[in-house]
């Protein structure tokens, strides 16, 4: 069971410059959800600020979608969102691993990137 208190060991260092990432045996020891709700109320008690709402997006089948970010470096993360904003593209040393996308659905099916 994934606890704040075990959370670290679910990490690994990836990159070149050996960023912190969840690895996939975070998804598998995910609990089962029954609601795109109750799975963003847990990733919230978990991460806290450090899990933030991206935007909702429409599935094939019309059901809505909604993607999160998991911020591993809020600096770097920040940075990286202001450039996006300013300059429409953001480029630079761990901007792509500074955060996880996560896709959690309706029905409470969650999808981690790795």
């Amino acid at each position: 069971m994934i606890t704040k208190h075990n959370l670290e060991d679910y990490y690994v260092r990836i990159g070149r410059l050996k960023q912190r990432y969840l690895s996939e045996s975070f998804a598998a020891d995910l609990p089962g959800f029954v609601s795109h709700a109750e799975a963003a109320e847990w990733f919230r008690s978990l991460f806290a600020e450090g899990f933030v709402f991206v935007e909702e997006l429409e599935a094939a089948n019309s059901e809505s979608y909604y993607l999160y970010d998991i911020i591993h470096d809020r600096d770097i993360w920040e940075r990286r969102e202001r450039d996006i904003r300013e300059k429409g593209a953001a480029t630079g040393p761990g901007m792509l691993l500074c955060a996880q996308r996560v896709d959690i659905y309706e029905d409470g099916s969650v999808q981690l990137a790795f």
